[in-house]
């Protein structure tokens, strides 16, 4: 078998197609994440003469992206099955882990969550405020991604995937069951017309677009408007939800009160013990591995970590993830600090092997 063209930028380096073929480089911040995700999960590697003149077609980009979520969301689940597995083998007589443990204590980051599992734009009461705060969250991603229909903005509200992180873990089948609730709650829509306003068929354009409002009960997203959400996913995986979030001035509040907040007298030693501690904590599981070391490259250092006193007196830390541009708290126990709440979050990152063993 031979390639389709004698130029490799005429078609599909990995599937040989020459339909929608585009070069797999295009100059962008963008292309070294695409060409370790190839190697990744993909397992080829392209030097940069080879990726300079390869091409890919729009299919295997977006397999690409589904791979990548598939991933994610089976090492989320995994870790979660972990956890739980190694908590009822910890509690066991003949075993113990020569790790902290970790638990959902007091350093849980109860305003985070409460970003992950609610409306994130559920502080913003005032309903002008709120409508604003909407717009901005969607232009903040239209910066990145381009223009988005009215109705993908509403359907992805409806459904409840803009609301959180997970609408950076929609695939090709994600959008398949969307589109199935979007013709299940038809009725919902056309009920609910009196508070969303405007006529049968406006409120029906809203929801369904131009080309199924008349039919909704058909309605299925069109192939530029599956890229669309496909491009909102990649973004959204890429920089994290809080970063438009926070362009949308959902945490500005937060920020506000953390600058607001008082520093202890000893801020700067303990912030040097919180960042040392967090790098010691990876030193103990360190292995020769790439992925290990970019990983630790990455954890955050003094410029990166942020301690603050509450009224009440309570020392706390936030310790910044350059994965999800976010912060993450962590507490004081004693004379030392707990980063229970960071290292699980880093799990989804990097996840340390437990080493296990047996008592005499």
């Amino acid at each position: 078998m031979k390639p389709p063209a004698d130029d490799p930028l005429q078609y599909c380096r990995f599937c040989f197609s020459q339909y929608r073929v585009e070069p797999l480089l295009s100059g962008g911040p963008k292309d070294q994440q695409l060409v370790k995700q190839i190697r990744s999960l993909v397992q080829i590697e392209l030097e940069p003469n080879q990726a300079a003149t390869t091409a890919i077609c729009s299919r295997c980009r977006h397999q690409l992206t589904e791979f990548q979520l598939f991933r994610d969301r089976c090492s989320h689940h995994d870790s979660i099955v972990r956890e739980k597995v190694e908590g009822n083998q910890s509690s066991q007589n003949d075993m113990w882990y020569a790790v902290e443990p970790l638990d959902d204590g007091e350093d849980s980051n109860d305003d985070e969550a409460s970003l992950s599992k609610n409306d994130p734009l559920q502080g913003v009461s005032d309903v002008v405020s709120k409508n604003k705060t909407r717009e901005s969250f969607w232009r903040a991603i239209s910066q990145d991604v381009g223009v988005i229909p009215d109705h993908i903005k509403r359907t992805l509200e409806l459904t409840g995937f803009y609301r959180n992180a997970s609408l950076g873990m929609i695939s090709p089948t994600t959008i398949k069951q969307i589109e199935q609730d979007m013709r299940d709650t038809v009725h919902y829509v056309t009920s609910s017309m009196g508070s969303l306003g405007g006529n049968r068929w406006e409120v029906l354009r809203q929801y369904y677009g131009a080309v199924y409002c008349k039919n909704p009960s058909k309605f299925k997203f069109l192939a530029g408007e599956v890229q669309t959400i496909l491009s909102i996913t990649a973004a959204v995986q890429e920089n994290g939800i809080h970063e438009y979030l926070s362009k949308a001035g959902v945490t500005q509040n937060r920020k506000e009160l953390l600058n607001a907040a008082d520093k202890p007298d000893d801020a700067e030693t303990l912030t040097e013990k919180l960042a040392d501690k967090i790098q010691d904590y990876y030193r103990q599981h360190a292995n020769d591995s790439e992925e290990f070391g970019e990983f630790f490259a990455r954890l955050p250092g003094v410029d990166r970590c942020v301690v603050r006193q509450r009224e009440d007196g309570t020392i706390i830390g936030l310790m910044y993830c350059s994965y999800c541009n976010m912060h993450l708290q962590v507490t004081r126990d004693g004379n030392s600090w707990r980063i229970h709440n960071f290292v699980k979050h880093c799990q989804q990152h990097y996840r340390v092997e437990y080493r296990t063993v047996k008592k005499k």
